[in-house]
C-alpha cells in the first residue's frame, strides 16, 4: 500500500509527466534524424541565431553559460530546451496584478517625509536605503522595536504569543509548511482566531509544500475559516515559471507586530527534528511603522495568488505607535523579472561590502554566487577588512554542498575566512558589518534565491539589536570549523564540481 501512494502521489505523477514531455521532444528530434543533412542545416542555422540572441541579452553572464553550452553542444534539442526553459516571465494576468498591487498598495506605504530622514539618520549607508526605496518600492522606517532571535525556537514562542493577542486580522506567508509540533501549534491558534471572527489569511508556496501537504490543503484551511492560497501552482507543464518560488517567510498580526526571516513554519526550524544536527535559523520581531512595510510586502503576493485586491484600510495601521528606540530599518522585496528589473538583495549586499572598513560577517546556507558578489567579498578581504563566511558543515543537499566547498579555495586565496557550522545546518540568511549595519531576511547566496525567488529581508542600521546580532556571530565562530590550509577537496568532488559549474547558475 505504501509502495503505491508513492506510485500515485502528485509528486511521482508530477515527475512522470514532465519525463513524458521531454522524451516526446526527444523522440520528434531523432525521428527528424531521417532528414540528416537538412536537419543539421536548420540546427546549425537555429543554434547560431539562438547564440546571438543569447549574447546580447541584459542579464547575468553566468546565467547565459549553460543555455550557450547546451546550444552548441547539442544545437536544436538546446535551442528547445532554451525557448521552454530561459523565459521566467510570469503570465499577463500575473503582471498586471502585480502592477494593480503596487499602485494600490503606493499610499499606505509611501511616507516621503519619513524617507528623507531615515536617508539623513543612515549618513554614508543613504545610498543603500535609496537604492532599495528605488527598486523595491518600499522605504525605510525609524523608531521601531526589533528583536533579534539567534535560534527558531525562540522566535515560535513569541510567535504563538502574538497569534493568542489578535483581535483584527493575521496574516502569514511562508515556503514551507510541514505539519508537526510547530505548524500544529500554530494551526490551531488560527482555526481557534478564525471562529473568534479574526481575518486570517495564508500564502504559502506550491512547490516548497508538495511533498508535505496534500494538494488540496488549502480546501481543508479554508473549511476552518482561514482564507488559504497557493502561491504560483504547480502543474506538470514544461515551463520554466515554476522557478519562480514565493521563498518569503512574514507573519504579521493586527498591524502592530510583524515577524521575518528564514525560519519556515516545520519541526526542523524549531529543532524537534534533528535528523541534520542543531538546525540555526534567525529572525526578528518588529514593531512600529515598519509592521505597514511587510504588511504591504505580504499582499503584493496574497493578491497575485487569490486574485482580488482587498480593501487595505482595514490592514494598515494609520498610527503606528513609535519607539524610543535609536536605529532605521529598511524592510524590501526582491524577485525575478519582469516584477523587480534588479537583482535588489545581491545589489544591496555588494553596496554594504563596498562601504565596509573594519569586518563584514555573514552566513548563509547555499554559497553559488557570481563574478559580481564573488569579487566584491575579494576586494573587502584585500583591503584588510575582516571577512568572514560561514556555511553548513553537514548538507541538506550534497550537489549545492558540493559547489558551496568549490568557492572556498579562491576565497580563502583572497583573504576571506571561511568557516562551516559543524554543530549541524545553518540555515540563516544574516550579516553585519562594522557594528552599523545588517541584514536578516530569506535571501541564499546562490542563482535560485538571487534572480529567480520572491524573496524578503530586512537591513538595519544603528539598532541596539545589532549588538545581539554580533553576539551570535561570535558564537557560531566559537563552534564552527575553520577552513584552513589542511581542507582539501576530493579528486572525486573536483571532478563533480567540474561538471556541476557549467549549470551552477541554474542551482
Amino acid at each position: 500500500m505504501k509502495l503505491l501512494r508513492i506510485i500515485f502521489s502528485k509528486w511521482s505523477i508530477s515527475i512522470i509527466l514532465l519525463l513524458a514531455q521531454v522524451a516526446a521532444i526527444g523522440l520528434i528530434i531523432y525521428f527528424l534524424n531521417a532528414y540528416y543533412y537538412i536537419f543539421q542545416i536548420v540546427s546549425l542555422v537555429i543554434g547560431i541565431i539562438v547564440f546571438f540572441v543569447l549574447i546580447n541579452r541584459k542579464e547575468n553572464p553566468e546565467y547565459k553559460i549553460p543555455w550557450l553550452f547546451l546550444v552548441l553542444i547539442l544545437p536544436l534539442f538546446g535551442v528547445l530546451f532554451y525557448l521552454m526553459f530561459s523565459k521566467q516571465h510570469a503570465s499577463k494576468k500575473t503582471r498586471k496584478f502585480y502592477k494593480e498591487a503596487l499602485d494600490k498598495l503606493a499610499p499606505y506605504v509611501e511616507n516621503n517625509e519619513d524617507n528623507e530622514k531615515v536617508y539623513e539618520y543612515m549618513g554614508e549607508y543613504q545610498g543603500v536605503a535609496k537604492y532599495l526605496k528605488q527598486t523595491s518600492g518600499l522605504g525605510g522606517q525609524l523608531n521601531n522595536d526589533i528583536k533579534y532571535y539567534p535560534v527558531g525556537e525562540k522566535m515560535w514562542v513569541d510567535m504563538l504569543e502574538a497569534l493568542n493577542s489578535a483581535k483584527k486580522f493575521i496574516l502569514m506567508e511562508y515556503f514551507i509548511i510541514d505539519p508537526g509540533i510547530m505548524w500544529d501549534s500554530i494551526h490551531e491558534i488560527l482555526v481557534k482566531k478564525a471562529k473568534e471572527g479574526v481575518r486570517v489569511h495564508l500564502v504559502y508556496d506550491d512547490l516548497g509544500t508538495m511533498t508535505m501537504l496534500k494538494s488540496s490543503y488549502y480546501k481543508k484551511l479554508r473549511k476552518e475559516g482561514i482564507d488559504a492560497h497557493k502561491f504560483n501552482p504547480f502543474t506538470p507543464i514544461v515551463s520554466a515559471v515554476y522557478n519562480n518560488r514565493s521563498h518569503r517567510k512574514i507573519m504579521v498580526v493586527d498591524g502592530e507586530v510583524a515577524f521575518t526571516g528564514g525560519i519556515n513554519l516545520g519541526d526542523e526550524y524549531i529543532n524537534k527534528n534533528d535528523r541534520l544536527g542543531h538546525w540555526k535559523d534567525t529572525g526578528i520581531r518588529v514593531k512600529g511603522s515598519a509592521v505597514n512595510t511587510l504588511t504591504a510586502l505580504f499582499f503584493f503576493d496574497f493578491i497575485v495568488a487569490k486574485r482580488k485586491i482587498p480593501e487595505f484600510d482595514f490592514y494598515f495601521n494609520p498610527n503606528p505607535k513609535k519607539f524610543n528606540q535609536e536605529g532605521a530599518i529598511v524592510p524590501f522585496g526582491d524577485g525575478p523579472k519582469p516584477m523587480y528589473e534588479d537583482q535588489i538583495g545581491e545589489e544591496s549586499l555588494i553596496s554594504v561590502i563596498g562601504r565596509a572598513t573594519k569586518y563584514f560577517y555573514i552566513t548563509t546556507p547555499y554559497l553559488i554566487i557570481d563574478y559580481h558578489l564573488t569579487m566584491a567579498l575579494k576586494d573587502a578581504a584585500k583591503r584588510g577588512v575582516d571577512v568572514r563566511l560561514v556555511t553548513p558543515h553537514i548538507p541538506d543537499k550534497k550537489a549545492v554542498f558540493c559547489l558551496t566547498r568549490s568557492s572556498y579555495k579562491f576565497l580563502r586565496e583572497s583573504g576571506v575566512k571561511v568557516y562551516e557550522y559543524t554543530p549541524g545546518f545553518i540555515h540563516e540568511k544574516t550579516y553585519l558589518c562594522d557594528d552599523v549595519i545588517g541584514f536578516v531576511g530569506t535571501i541564499n547566496l546562490d542563482y535560485r534565491s538571487l534572480t529567480h525567488h520572491y524573496e524578503c529581508g530586512a537591513i538595519i542600521y544603528k539598532h541596539e539589536c545589532l549588538k545581539d546580532i554580533k553576539e551570535d556571530f561570535e558564537h557560531i565562530f566559537s563552534i564552527s570549523q575553520y577552513i584552513d590550509d589542511s581542507f582539501k577537496l576530493s579528486v572525486g568532488a573536483k571532478l563533480v564540481n567540474a561538471l556541476l559549474a557549467v549549470f551552477r547558475a541554474l542551482f
